[in-house]
C-alpha cells in the first residue's frame, strides 16, 4: 500500500503529545507500507522518504501542486498539528482534491466546529475524520463527513514498571532528591496547563517534590515554578520513560479543553509505568480509565492532598488499565483497517 502522511511538523525528537503520536505513526506506517511524509518543519527518521513542501501559513505551495502531478497514493493521512480547526479541515479537503486519493484527517484535540467548517465542507472534505473527542465527531458527522475513534498510545518496549531498586537508581541518575516523594507532571509549561495547582504542593505533605518535564515553555511560568522550589526539566530527554520510572506518582491538573490532547499521552504513559495517578476529569479520561487501583480523579484543588495521601497508602495497578493501549494495538485497531477499507474502495475492491 502506498501511503502519504502529512503534517505541519514531524520530528524524531518530539516534546509533546501530537508530535509523539506522529513520530510513532510514521514508524508504524513505514513498517506497514510504502510511506512518504510531507511536512513544513522538523526532522523525519532516517530511511523514511520525506519532503519538506508544506507551509505553516498557506494551504498550498507550488511544490505541493507539482508533487501531486507526479505522485499517486492508495491513501492519504493528515494530522493537523493544532487539531481540527477550520484550517485543518480545509487542508485535509485540499489534500484529497490534489491527491485524488481517499483521505483521512486525524484531530487529537477538542475543537469548536463552527460556521467556517460548514462552509469548507460544502465544497468537499476528507473521506474520514478520526478523533478521540466525541463532540468533534458528532459535529463533523452533522457536516456529512464520516468519523471514527482513535486515541493516543505508548511504546510498550520502554514504558513499563520498574522495581524499587531501579527507581532509586533512576532518581540518582536524574538528580532527584532521594528522600523526597517525586510528583511528576509532563507537558507544556504555559498558562492553559493549570500549573498554578502545583504551587500548592507544600499543603500535600512535607516530603512532596514536584517535577515538571517541560515540552514547549513559557519562560515566565518556568521561572515561577522554579522560584517555588519545583524542579523543571527543560531540555529534550530521549529516554523520557526514565523520568516517569524515577517518579513516585503523577499529577495531571489540566482543565482547559485546549490544554492537551483529548486522551492525554502523559497519563497513559504514567499508567504504563504503573504510577499512581491523580487527574482532573479531562476529556475522555473518565470514559477510558475508571478510578481505583491507584488512579483517582479530583474535582476541586482542595481534594488533591487527600487523593494523594490515599494513593500513597494503597495498592497500585494502573498498568492494567492501559494494557491494550500500545501504539501497535491502537493503530492496528483504530486506523489500519480504515485505511485498507478506503484503499480497496478507491481501487475498485483491489488493494495494491
Amino acid at each position: 500500500m502506498k501511503i502519504l502522511l502529512a503534517s505541519e511538523e514531524i520530528t524524531n525528537q518530539p516534546r509533546e503529545g501530537t508530535l509523539v503520536f506522529l513520530s510513532h505513526l510514521c514508524r508504524f506506517l513505514h513498517r506497514e507500507g510504502e510511506l512518504t511524509a510531507l511536512y513544513a518543519v522538523g526532522e523525519v527518521d532516517v530511511g523514511i522518504r520525506s519532503l519538506r513542501i508544506l507551509s505553516l501559513k498557506t494551504l498550498v505551495t507550488g511544490a505541493l501542486i507539482r508533487f501531486f502531478r507526479k505522485e499517486r497514493f492508495d491513501v492519504v493521512l493528515y494530522v493537523p498539528l493544532s487539531g481540527l480547526t477550520a484550517f485543518g479541515l480545509a487542508r485535509g479537503a485540499l489534500l484529497r482534491f490534489l491527491s485524488k486519493s481517499p483521505t483521512i484527517v486525524i484531530g487529537l484535540q477538542e475543537r469548536n466546529v463552527g460556521w467556517m467548517h460548514r462552509i469548507i465542507s460544502s465544497f468537499g472534505g476528507p473521506n474520514l475524520v478520526l478523533s478521540p473527542a466525541e463532540q468533534v465527531r458528532e459535529s463533523i458527522e452533522r457536516l456529512g463527513i464520516d468519523t471514527g475513534f482513535i486515541m493516543t498510545g505508548y511504546d510498550s518496549r520502554l514504558f513499563k514498571p520498574v522495581n524499587p531498586e531501579n527507581r532509586a537508581s533512576l532518581k540518582a541518575k536524574h538528580n532527584f532528591p532521594m528522600d523526597k516523594f517525586i510528583l511528576l507532571h509532563v507537558g507544556h509549561v504555559k498558562e492553559n496547563r493549570n500549573l498554578e495547582v502545583l504551587l500548592r504542593y507544600r499543603d500535600w505533605g512535607t516530603d512532596i517534590q514536584p517535577v515538571v518535564k517541560a515540552g514547549r515553555i513559557d519562560p515566565s511560568w518556568s521561572r515561577r515554578l522554579r522560584m517555588a522550589g519545583i524542579i523543571v526539566i527543560e531540555e529534550y530527554v530521549r529516554d523520557v520513560q526514565e523520568i516517569y520510572q524515577a517518579s513516585d506518582a503523577y499529577l495531571f491538573p489540566v482543565s482547559s479543553p485546549v490544554g492537551a490532547v483529548e486522551l492525554p499521552l502523559s497519563v497513559i504513559e504514567a499508567c504504563a509505568c504503573n504510577l499512581p495517578v491523580i487527574s482532573t476529569r479531562f476529556g475522555q479520561l473518565p470514559e477510558m480509565i475508571r478510578e481505583g487501583n491507584g488512579f483517582c480523579y479530583y474535582d476541586r484543588i482542595s481534594e488533591i492532598g487527600e487523593r494523594l495521601a490515599a494513593v500513597r497508602h494503597s495498592g497500585t495497578d494502573t498498568a492494567s488499565k492501559v494494557g491494550d493501549c500500545s501504539w501497535e494495538k491502537v493503530f492496528g485497531k483504530y486506523l489500519y483497517p480504515q485505511m485498507r477499507s478506503l484503499a480497496r474502495e478507491s481501487n475498485g475492491g483491489n488493494e495494491r
